[in-house]
């Protein structure tokens, strides 16, 4: 019997290293209650701590995604109102559009007031001299004013009460104006437009007057323009302009300015969850509006005012820093607005930062909201904490506990050591005698019930043991010897057939004698690993510890099986060892058992013409493996928890391969004898591999 320096170090005989009652009492209650006590306790600990992580996560996950939604519906909320809001002011846009137009085909009747207020200045321009309450009138004199002309100009004066009503009905409304194509403006409120305009300005050049022709607004409607530098000195803006269209070509346009300041001071000025802003971002992911909370995080300055020391010639647009498409940490947002029309995304600006946008219907502008992550999950950092006081509260109180829990089993174990020392002793020299195979006397009285009871229940416990053990040895060597002797016989003969000198035998009957001795070997085959399985149960394995020629080994094996691979076409590959083996100690023998077991399994459950190969693996973890991969047929999900089970065929129990369903689990018994570990992978219909790791023992 296998017998191991940690079994023999485990026993405690009387005399050897003994130790007072009190103190094997202790340890015992240790082992036995406290240890697993502990275990139970501090599992649940760590249970209450895994399910307060759960809960953390999942509450704080909870909040992220309220707090993301309340995010994703400020965006949504506040879109719609922005939306609200421009619609309106593109609503009166087309009703000034429809009025500007029936000004110009009336006929004017205007007061001689009105025409003292203009006149023409030294560069040829016709403007209004000074503030009546109404509009400010400006002809550039790019086309030399007329008659015609002067009467555009009288026709329009009618506009200045409606211009002043939108005006004072939003105040979003900065300004208003009428041009038109040969470089006519009438705006409102007035101001000295000598002193802004340049002389000869062509209006219809800029983006607020060409963004409306038939070029770009096919439609006829309302459209609004990006962010702009107001040639009229009101600074940064946005407006809504609609085309004037006469009998043949575009008359003019109308707009109604709103700055990019108002749009921040009132547009903007919202609350959003978690210290969060909003931006407004143009259709072509220019920063329409950024409020002074984003400044910082986006490294931009607000464009609200513009300097006027020089007129405005062309058109100004914001610079290509406000464009969130050419800003690095805005990249991976810019195209998530670009695919999706709303939406939320992680983003990082130096902090972590929730980002939600929605469309802005009409001017399909887009509102970017962006709040702080950390804002946003304070309230789960605040359980987080909690829950934490709460743990270490509770690790406190156990502590505290365990530590009376303690002193009250040192004083119970002292009290029980004088009640129990004898018959515990003769206890423990009873098991030693069963553990060794040995026969028990009768049970010598116990004032203690129970451990009475334990003695008898060891003798009978090791008198079946031993006739168990005795039934079993008899039983295996009459089997080996029943088998053996008619299997000698049956192979002998058929040798002597196969082999005859006189009437040799051919074709269908020496293939016969050939599966007859075939069948022989494969019954004697059986015997042994059924002997050996026997002996690995009854530990009757002595294990020896010489150096090992691995690559040697493998090849030996593998050429043990080639006839059979052979017959089958099947190809036997040991590729040599990527790099130097390390020094390995064990039995060869068992090793050879359980490689030949291994291969012997590819060879017969592989397909004709597969391949089985052997490969040495580089060291890993104190071990080197070996791998044996084949071709084969594979083994299913539904069977792979018997694999290493004895008699399991494994679903060809009526197939014509041979075999008892045995070498598995004899190759995985001698693994676990010799301290390596067998494992296997394998995908139906694609073959197995089987991968053995035999510890690294270096030689002595």
């Amino acid at each position: 019997m296998v017998k191991t320096a940690t079994a023999q170090a485990g026993r405690k005989r009387p005399g050897d290293n003994p130790v007072p009652l009190k103190a094997w009492l202790w340890r015992s209650y240790v082992k036995a209650a406290l240890i697993p006590l502990l275990l139970i306790e501090f599992g649940f600990v760590a249970i209450y701590w895994g399910t307060s992580q759960v809960v953390y996560d999942r509450s704080a996950a909870a909040i992220t995604r309220i707090s993301t939604d309340g995010v994703r519906d400020a965006a949504e909320r506040e879109a719609n109102i922005i939306a609200h809001r421009l619609n309106a002011i593109s609503a009166m846009t087309r009703i000034y559009a429809e009025e500007a137009d029936r000004a110009l085909q009336t006929p004017a009747l205007v007061s001689e007031a009105e025409q003292e207020n203009l006149g023409l200045s030294p560069g040829g321009a016709f403007h209004t001299l000074r503030d009546t309450g109404g509009s400010a009138v400006f002809y550039s004199g790019i086309v030399p004013v007329g008659a015609a002309e002067t009467e555009k100009v009288w026709r329009t004066a009618r506009l200045d009460p409606l211009m002043r009503a939108i005006k004072d009905s939003d105040p979003l409304i900065a300004q208003l104006y009428l041009n038109t194509w040969d470089s006519l403006n009438r705006i409102y409120p007035w101001f000295d437009v000598l002193k802004i305009y340049p002389p000869k300005m062509d209006i219809p050049s800029y983006n607020f007057y060409y963004e409306a022709d038939a070029a770009h607004d096919p439609d006829r409607k309302p459209v609004w323009t990006d962010a702009y530098v107001d040639p009229a000195g009101s600074g940064w803006m946005v407006s809504s302009i609609a085309p004037v269209y006469g009998p043949d070509r575009l008359e003019g346009v109308v707009g109604i300015d709103v700055t990019i300041g108002t749009i921040v001071k009132r547009v903007l000025d919202i609350h959003i969850p978690g210290d969060g802003y909003a931006v407004l971002i143009g259709r072509d992911g220019t920063i329409l509006a950024l409020p002074p909370k984003g400044e910082a995080d986006l490294g931009l300055s607000e464009l609200v005012g513009h300097s006027y020391a020089e007129a405005i010639l062309k058109d100004t647009f914001k610079p290509a820093e406000f464009n969130i498409f050419q800003k690095p940490i805005l990249t991976g947002l810019a195209g998530a607005m670009q695919s999706a029309p709303e939406g939320v995304r992680r983003i990082n600006l130096g902090r972590p930062m929730i980002a939600s946008w929605a469309q802005v219907a009409g001017p399909d502008w887009s509102l970017l909201v962006l709040a702080s992550e950390d804002s946003v999950l304070a309230a789960s950092s605040d359980l987080r904490s909690q829950l934490a006081f709460v743990s270490k509260g509770m690790v406190g109180i156990l502590l505290v506990f365990y530590a009376g829990f303690f002193a009250f089993l040192w004083r119970r174990a002292a009290t029980m050591s004088d009640r129990v020392a004898q018959p515990l002793g003769e206890l423990e020299n009873r098991m030693a005698v069963i553990s060794d195979g040995g026969t028990l006397p009768p049970a010598p009285p116990y004032a203690i019930e129970e451990l009475q009871k334990v003695g008898e229940h060891l003798v009978r416990m090791g008198d079946k043991i031993d006739a168990a053990n005795r039934t079993k040895a008899n039983f295996l060597a009459a089997m080996s010897h029943e088998l053996r002797t008619p299997l000698n016989a049956i192979i002998g003969y058929a040798d002597l057939l196969e082999g005859s000198e006189g009437m040799r035998l051919d074709g269908e009957r020496l293939a016969q004698v050939r599966r007859i001795a075939t069948a022989g070997w494969d019954l004697v085959r059986l015997v042994d690993v059924v002997l050996d399985l026997s002996r690995i149960e009854q530990q009757d394995l002595r294990l020896a510890a010489e150096p090992l020629d691995l690559p040697a080994l493998l090849a030996e094996a593998l050429e043990g099986h080639r006839p059979e691979a052979a017959k089958r076409a099947i190809t036997l590959d040991l590729p040599p060892p990527a790099q130097p083996l390390p020094d390995l100690l064990g039995d060869a023998k068992i090793l050879r058992r359980i490689f030949d077991e291994l291969i012997s399994n590819a060879v017969k459950y592989n397909l004709p013409g597969g391949t089985v190969t052997v490969r040495i693996d580089p060291e890993d973890d104190g071990c080197v493996p070996v791998r044996i991969i084949d071709t084969g047929v594979g083994i299913g999900a539904e069977h792979r928890d018997g694999v290493f089970k004895a008699f399991h065929r494994l679903g060809h129990e009526n197939s014509t391969i041979s075999g008892a369903g045995i070498g598995l689990a004899i190759a995985k018994r001698f693994a676990e004898v010799s301290g390596c570990g067998l494992e296997f992978d394998s995908v139906e219909g694609q073959g197995c591999t089987f991968i053995l790791r035999i510890p690294c023992r270096p030689c002595a």
